[in-house]
């Protein structure tokens, strides 16, 4: 993960979406032994092959998973401009919210969209009709939403987990 920061900060990628923690993770045998030969005899070729082979096997998936965002938030906004009608524009200021922060309460959004609660509900209502929004306590108060069809693209395939 540090590795994807720094590469945000050099500017080499605008967002960590490359994701190299599970490739070591897999690779964890591997991975301690060319950090060791580094430290040991200065293989650094060593490790930048194995470094570059992690940022080859997952910049594909990283590739498809940034296209399926921008997908979802297409789809998503052209929902919230037919189905909310009037309601769109604050519709459309929470979504976009979303994609830094996948996780509200009806608290914030009022907070930060400056509306009522019953306007921020009757806004979260809408939005978990089209889809956009999970309740996820099961709470009548203080309840958190998700935004589903966003994290559903982080989630690993049950047939790739340990």
């Amino acid at each position: 993960m540090l590795i994807a920061v720094l590469l945000v900060e050099k500017r080499l990628l605008s967002r960590p979406v490359v994701c190299l923690s599970y490739y070591f993770k897999r690779h964890r045998a591997e991975y301690y032994v060319r950090l060791q030969t580094v430290r040991d005899e200065g293989d650094w070729e060593g490790w930048l092959d194995f470094f570059l082979r992690a940022v080859a096997e997952v910049s594909p998936p990283a590739t498809e998973t940034t296209a399926a965002i921008l997908r979802t938030r297409e789809e998503y906004r052209a929902k919230v401009t037919e189905k909310l009608e009037r309601a769109a524009a604050n519709g459309h200021r929470v979504m976009d919210r979303l994609f830094d922060s996948p996780i509200v309460t009806v608290a914030t959004v009022r907070d930060s969209l400056n509306i009522t609660t019953p306007a921020a509900n009757n806004l979260f209502h809408r939005l978990v009709n089209i889809g956009l929004l999970g309740e996820i306590t099961g709470y009548a108060r203080n309840r958190r939403f998700r935004f589903e069809p966003y994290l559903r693209l982080f989630e690993e395939p049950e047939e790739t987990r340990p």
